[in-house]
Formats: C-alpha cells, structure tokens, sequence
C-alpha cells in the first residue's frame, strides 16, 4: 500500500440480525499476541446484519509504527451484538510502503525521426529505495507506466510527435509513491519519407484541420489530431497562431479556405489558405508545413503568396472553392493540382481544373471540365466538394472527391479523378454513398481516411465545435454505403 491511510473493509453478519459493533485490529506481522497498534471500538462503529464494517487507519499511525521502512501488518475483525462476540477472522496482511525514490537519470537518446519509435533508457536513482517503475510523458501528452528490473532500470519508448520534444520520468516506489522527476529535451529529424495525406503531426495519420471564428471556435487555424480510428483529440492546438502571413494574427484565417498537400514539394503537409472574398479575393497564401504539429512559421523563406486573381477564369470569376486534386491533369510537376468550383449567375457555374506548373503557388488557365453534377445538371453552385489523395500501387495516389449538395442531402463520392487539360474530359467512378445525408445544415467538410481502411471518409464540423466522423463502408455504384457515425466536440483553450 503506497503512502496514505489504509481502509479496511468486512462484511459483518449475525442469524439474528440487528446491530452489530466490528472489533478491527491491527499489529506488526507474526505478533498476534502482541499489543495492537491499531483497533477500532465495536460501540461505535456499528452497523446493521449484514452490512460492510469500514475502518480507516491513519497515515500517521502506520507511518510511525512503520520508521521509514517498508513494513507488514497483520490484521482481522470479529464481530459483536453486545450480548455475544465471534470468532477472529483469518489474519490478513498487507505491506505498508512510506519511502519515496529519489530522481532517476535519464539517458539522451541517439538519432531519432517525428513519428518512429524511440527507445530511451532510464537509471536508478543514486541510492535510496529502488524504484519498482516510472511514470513518464512526452510533451505533456497522456502519462504511461514501465516496469523497473530488481536493479531499478527501465526503457521507455516513445514516439516523437515534434521536431523539439520534452520528456519527463517520475521514479514510482514499490507502493505507487511518486519520488524525483527528471526531463530532457531532445530533437528528432523530419521524416525522410513523405507524409501521408492530410497527417500534419507526423504520425502517418490524417488529421482534422478546420478554420476559426465559425463553428463556436476562436479565430485560428485549429489541429486535432487524428487518431486513425475516426476519432480525433478534442483539445486542438491552433497552428495559426502566427497568422496566414498577411498580418500575423489568428484573424488572418477569417473567411478562408484552407487546403493542405504536398504544395511546396516536400514531404511535410502544407497549408495553402485561399480567400475568396474580401481584400485578397481570388489569392491566398502557401506555408509550408512543419511536420510535427506545431504551429506554422509564416516567414520569408517559408511561404509562397498566390496573387489576387491567379485562378480567374475566361469571365473573370474566382473560384468559390478549392480543393487539392494531386495528379488529376497527369502533369507530374511534383506540385498537386487544384479542383474547384466558380462562375456567375450570368455566364453559369463549372467545375474547374487548375493544373499546377512546375513552381510552386503557380498554376495554369483554368480548365472548364465537360462534366455534370451527380443530378446531372449544372448547379455547381449548389454543391460543395471535399477531396483527399489516395494511395495507389507504386507509390503515387490518386484523388477522391466528395460533393453535397446542402438543399436536398445527396452525397456522392467520385473516386480516381483523370483529366485531360486539352478538352476537359474528366473520368471518375461515382458512387452514391448517401441520401438525405444532413440536408439544409451548416457544415464545413474535410475527406480524409479517418479509420484507416482504404476508404474516404468525411469529417464534418458544425456549430459548437461539433466534430462527426462519416466513416463510410461498403462502396457501391448502384446504392447507398454503409455509414458510421463518431461525434466528439472541440473545447479550444
């Protein structure tokens, strides 16, 4: 038993019933015959036939029969109802454990990557009790727990979820008492290899990324992280908080749309923050990823600037909405392709193709694709799309597109996007996941593979921080997915 008082529990019973008085008493171990150091007065600690007799021993007395040491007791009860009194119980024992370890010492580790395990040993204090294990924590994350070997050392492993990372180890005595904490800071490599579609934290895993002042959510740009299960951290982190790079506040991000991907060709996820309104219509901002999580650094040297007007099309429109598209025009420029939707009530709406250039932030004329809504007429302006890359065989992906349409709760999914950029001929596999799928609400739409199993799913954001998941199984050309739902809130701090 750690360093805390200690309760006793019997069940008291006797065939006549009525009130009963519990005799608890407690010794040093092997001294039945002894003089008790504790025992409790069966005229006033009573209870009724039948019930459980509670009797609580002091930190105090068991600290000061115990001197410092690990120390057993031995204890037992009887019971009374004044007239008659019973047998002693079995003696039960317990050990009582006062001591406290002193600070472990923890080794720095060697190289290490964001996302890939590392193995950290951990030393016994100096001298004092041996701790029997540690509590540790990365970067105030969630505690965990390791066992000691008889000599008092360990090893940790974590994985580094950021480029600087802090790692705590409190040494734990045999009885759960906390002793001495250490912590190291050490640094870890971005991953070698390119992160996957819509990971910002480095972990392999596609994480929930949502714009501020909407949805009951301070201005920002808010990360929660994704946990390959659907779910995602409620507490968000926002990584805006450096502003887009136009005036270095959270506010930057107000009435945009923000996109992440590959767009300064490296293996971090970045952010491209798109406006399609106010002073900066039609342009926006690329930064480029930190791969761990952290907040953004928009500053020379890691941002791109997407002039006002650079995805005007042959009327002068800007898109209303953007959407990464990877390699849907075939280009292979190393930089991803845009998708997204403009037009005017004059000229009509289309779905547009924005192939990239081989510089990052460049993108070519606007190409019109020769394709209907999934109703099969030409209200693109009813429709909201969401995309999100697919692995493919040999390394590359392709792009999945979600598009709903708010007024009637359609909700299609087109799968493996091709384009030619010369005649706008879009090819695709449609199916029809949903009907009725949230209709007239207000939601902002991320695709991503939440749980992990290959197929696009769709988060969606809604007022007070509402997060759900639309994990969707199933697929089908003909009828509806299969559709599971996980709804979490957000509580920005």
């Amino acid at each position: 038993m750690g360093d805390g008082g200690v309760t006793l529990y019997a069940k008291v019973s006797d065939p006549d019933g009525g009130t009963l008085g519990a005799d608890f008493r407690l010794s040093p171990h092997g001294s039945e015959s002894g003089d008790a150091i504790a025992e409790s007065d069966p005229a006033k600690l009573t209870m009724q036939s039948g019930d459980t007799a509670v009797y609580v021993i002091p930190k105090a007395t068991l600290a000061s029969a115990a001197g410092g040491s690990i120390t057993e007791f031995d204890w037992k009860v009887r019971a009374t109802d004044f007239h008659r009194t019973g047998d002693w119980s079995t003696i039960c024992h317990f050990s009582f454990d006062p001591t406290r370890p002193g600070t472990p010492v923890i080794a720095q580790p060697g190289a290490s990557t964001v996302g890939q395990p590392l193995s950290i040993a951990v030393t016994a204090p100096g001298g004092g009790t041996v701790p029997s294990g540690y509590q540790y924590q990365l970067n105030g994350g969630a505690p965990a727990h390791v066992t000691a070997d008889a000599s008092g050392n360990a090893t940790v492993t974590v994985t580094p979820t950021s480029r600087t990372n802090t790692l705590s180890v409190t040494s734990l005595s045999v009885g759960g008492n906390f002793g001495g904490t250490a912590t190291i800071t050490f640094n870890s490599a971005a991953p070698s290899t390119n992160q996957a579609d819509g990971d910002l934290t480095g972990d392999n895993v596609p994480d929930l990324v949502t714009v501020g002042a909407q949805n009951g959510l301070p201005s920002g740009l808010w990360l929660a992280s994704g946990t390959g299960d659907g779910h995602v951290s409620t507490s968000p982190t926002d990584i805006g908080v450096n502003g887009s790079g136009l005036n270095g506040s959270p506010s930057d991000f107000d009435g945009a749309a923000v996109l992440t991907g590959r767009f300064t060709g490296g293996t971090e996820q970045d952010v491209l923050v798109y406006y399609p309104g106010g002073n900066d219509a039609g342009g926006g901002v690329i930064t480029k990823g930190t791969g761990d999580g952290s907040p953004l650094n928009p500053v020379s040297g890691t941002t791109v600037n997407v002039p006002a007007g650079a995805f005007q099309d042959i009327n002068g429109d800007n898109p209303v909405q953007l959407s990464n598209a990877g390699n849907t025009s075939g280009g292979n420029t190393g930089f991803p392709d845009l998708i997204g939707i403009s037009g005017d009530s004059a000229n009509g709406y289309a779905l547009n193709l924005y192939p990239s250039s081989s510089i990052a932030g460049s993108y070519q004329f606007p190409v019109a694709l020769n394709v209907s809504t999934p109703d099969g007429t030409a209200d693109w302006n009813n429709w909201t799309v969401a995309t999100m890359q697919l692995p493919t065989t040999g390394g590359g992906s392709s792009t999945a597109m979600f598009l709903w349409k708010k007024s009637t709760g359609e909700l299609d999914l087109w799968k493996n996007l091709a384009a030619d950029p010369n005649t706008g001929n879009l090819t695709y596999t449609a199916y029809p996941v949903a009907t009725g799928w949230n209709t007239g609400a207000a939601l902002t739409l991320q695709a991503a593979d939440a749980n992990s199993d290959g197929v696009p799913d769709l988060w969606t954001v809604s007022a007070g921080g509402s997060v759900t998941a639309n994990l969707f199984t199933n697929l089908s050309t003909t009828t509806p997915a299969t559709l599971t739902r996980i709804t979490e809130t957000l509580a920005a701090n």
